[in-house]
């Protein structure tokens, strides 16, 4: 094995001599920079300028009529309140008179909005006379709006008897909140 060692390392020598003859010096170490005459000037990164986009507009707001208005206010007046009559009567009440002050206070807001006056029963009693008299006590209440500066072709009077109940006509309270007035929007001119 010592033979071999000699002859490896001449052999290392060869090689590397061989390298340097053919190749050169410059073929072991690495060139130096060269320095460009003119940098090149890379100019700096822009900012990306992002625009916000603009909010989507909220969806546009409808209108509300005045006669919706003057509807809201009767119908919150009216809950819980009952527009009293005589039993069997179309014969107002003084507390059924109260209420219909306020209501015309209310119309007088805007004196272009109609209603339709609905007089509703509950259904004791016939199918025509619960209609006739639901129909009276409509009529009872539009000629006191008159009488309070209501002009008579924004009202007009309707008669439905207990064709359509609000709640089960089984109880005596259910039964009294079937009787009622309701203001419906309607059309100037509807008077019959």
């Amino acid at each position: 094995m010592q033979g071999k060692d000699p002859f490896l390392a001449l052999l290392g020598l060869f090689i590397l001599g061989t390298v340097f003859f053919f190749c050169g010096e410059s073929s072991v170490t690495s060139p130096p920079p060269v320095a460009l005459e003119k940098p090149v000037e890379i100019p700096p990164p822009t900012p990306k300028i992002v625009e916000p986009r603009p909010s989507p507009a909220p969806p546009p707001v409808p209108p509300v009529s005045a006669p919706a208005v003057l509807k809201k206010k009767i119908d919150e007046l009216l809950m819980g309140t009952t527009i009293m009559f005589r039993i069997n009567s179309a014969t107002l009440l003084p507390e059924g008179r109260a209420v219909l002050n306020s209501v015309a206070a209310i119309l007088h807001e805007d004196p272009t909005a109609a209603f339709e006056v609905g007089g509703h029963t509950d259904n004791v009693g016939s199918e025509h006379a619960n209609r006739v008299l639901s129909e009276q006590r409509a009529k009872a209440v539009v000629e006191y709006l008159i009488s309070k500066g209501i002009v008579a072709d924004r009202l007009t009077p309707k008669g439905y008897g207990a064709s359509r109940p609000i709640t089960e006509n089984s109880t005596d309270e259910g039964r009294q909140q079937n009787r009622r007035i309701e203001f419906s929007i309607g059309t100037t001119g509807e008077q019959s």
